[in-house]
């Protein structure tokens, strides 16, 4: 079983982007939004060369009270089929050549890739569903609580590494607190993805860390942020990376934010870079 990368990283920081927003919305509100982002990732992970990535997410959320519901389904672009789009992000899984490319490596060597004759490098990647319904309400010292679930269904070729062929899914806890224009957030995931045809992954824990400050009476913040994991693949190490993000209040529900992210390990991408934004219907 398994476990994935960025961009699906860079959603963390936008969620708590959008959560050091949110104070404009009266308590027990409910909102209808679009949803969208267009992510950028390239890195070397192990190989010889670098894999680059872009990655168009459409969809929708929905707030009511204390839960919460989103979907959306992504538009991919890959310059190689040696990287594969999983429930977390882009995990360096060696296509449908994983376990001779992945298995095979020893001792942290760099491995070739295969020379591409024929690739069709865009496509349709597999739909998201999430859930989360916050247990515990934000007051005085004690901080907000969430449950959260995600759902990644199985509908793109994982021959392309536009998605897996099998189903992910996720149980996690989410907490955060306000002092002041000060805003903490701090995620934890249990994953369970489903191997790829030529390559055994494990089940994994993700975990994400954001400090943050608004600015501007809440119309702006700005988050730096932190995301992990356990390992993957047990010749490759675990993900690591720094983001930094900015977050713009726009209207009473609308928000646009910005995110970037660097590598620290090789299982992630060396650079991601997001544009996303939140339309109120």
């Amino acid at each position: 079983m398994k476990t994935g990368r960025i961009p699906r990283r860079l959603s963390a920081i936008a969620a708590a982007g959008a959560l050091a927003l949110a104070a404009g919305l009266p308590a027990g509100a409910g909102s209808l939004s679009y949803t969208g982002s267009v992510q950028y990732s390239t890195g070397r992970y192990f190989f010889d060369r670098a894999t680059s990535g872009v990655y168009f997410f459409n969809g929708f959320s929905l707030l009511s009270g204390r839960f919460s519901l989103a979907a959306n389904i992504p538009l991919i672009y890959q310059s190689t089929p040696y990287v594969s789009y999983t429930g977390v992000g882009v995990l360096p899984s060696g296509g449908d050549e994983g376990s001779t490319l992945v298995r095979g490596r020893r001792g942290g060597e760099v491995v070739v890739l295969p020379v591409v004759t024929e690739y069709t490098s865009f496509g349709l990647g597999d739909p998201m569903v999430s859930a989360g319904l916050e247990l515990v309400k934000e007051s005085g010292v004690v901080p907000s609580l969430r449950v959260n679930g995600q759902v990644k269904l199985p509908v793109a070729s994982p021959d392309k590494g536009f998605g897996t062929g099998k189903w992910d899914w996720s149980g996690g806890l989410a907490l955060s607190k306000r002092f002041g224009g000060t805003f903490l957030f701090a995620n934890l995931d249990y994953w369970v993805l489903g191997d790829l045809p030529e390559l055994e992954l494990e089940n994994v824990w993700a975990y994400a860390l954001a400090l943050g400050r608004s600015f501007a009476g809440g119309k702006t913040a700005v988050l730096v942020s932190y995301y992990g994991s356990s390992r993957v693949i047990a010749e490759v190490k675990p993900a690591s990376a720094l983001g930094l993000g900015l977050s713009f209040k726009s209207g009473r529900q609308g928000t646009i934010t910005l995110n970037g992210a660097l590598g620290l390990s090789e299982a992630s991408p060396d650079f991601s870079f997001s544009l996303g934004w939140s339309v109120g219907l």
